[in-house]
C-alpha cells in the first residue's frame, strides 16, 4: 500500500516513461514476435519493470484482434444470400446424379439425422 499523501504513477517507470510506450518501442525494435524476456529486458533496460502479461496484451492490440479468436464467417445460405453460383452448380451436379432435387433433399435430411445423433 501507498503511505497517506504519497502520489502513485501508475503504468509508468521511475522517470516518468510510459510503460506501454517503452513495450511498444521495444516490440518495433525486436519484432512483434519477439519472446517476451527480450521485451523485459529492453525495458528494465530504460527503467521500467513490466510483467509479460503487459507484454502480451500490448502485443495483441498491436497485431490488431483478441487473442486465439479468429473472425467468424457469414453463414452461406439462401437467406443470407451467401450461396455462390459454384455451389449452386455442384447441387445441381449432386441433385443430377441421385435421381433428382426431391432425392437428393431427402438424402441429405438423412445424412443431417445421422451427424446430429
Amino acid at each position: 500500500m501507498a503511505k497517506a499523501g504519497a502520489a502513485v504513477k501508475k503504468g509508468r517507470a521511475k522517470d516518468g516513461i510510459n510503460k506501454a510506450q517503452l513495450i511498444r518501442d521495444a516490440l518495433k525494435k525486436h519484432g512483434l514476435d519477439a519472446p517476451a524476456k527480450d521485451i523485459q529486458t529492453e525495458c528494465e533496460a530504460q527503467g521500467a519493470s513490466v510483467a509479460a502479461a503487459q507484454i502480451s496484451n500490448i502485443r495483441t492490440k498491436l497485431k490488431g484482434g483478441k487473442p486465439g479468436r479468429k473472425a467468424k464467417k457469414a453463414a452461406s445460405n439462401g437467406a443470407a444470400g451467401g450461396v455462390t453460383a459454384d455451389e449452386l452448380i455442384q447441387a445441381r451436379v449432386m441433385a443430377d446424379k441421385v435421381g433428382g432435387v426431391a432425392r437428393a433433399k431427402e438424402l441429405l435430411d438423412i445424412l443431417n439425422r445421422l451427424l446430429n445423433k
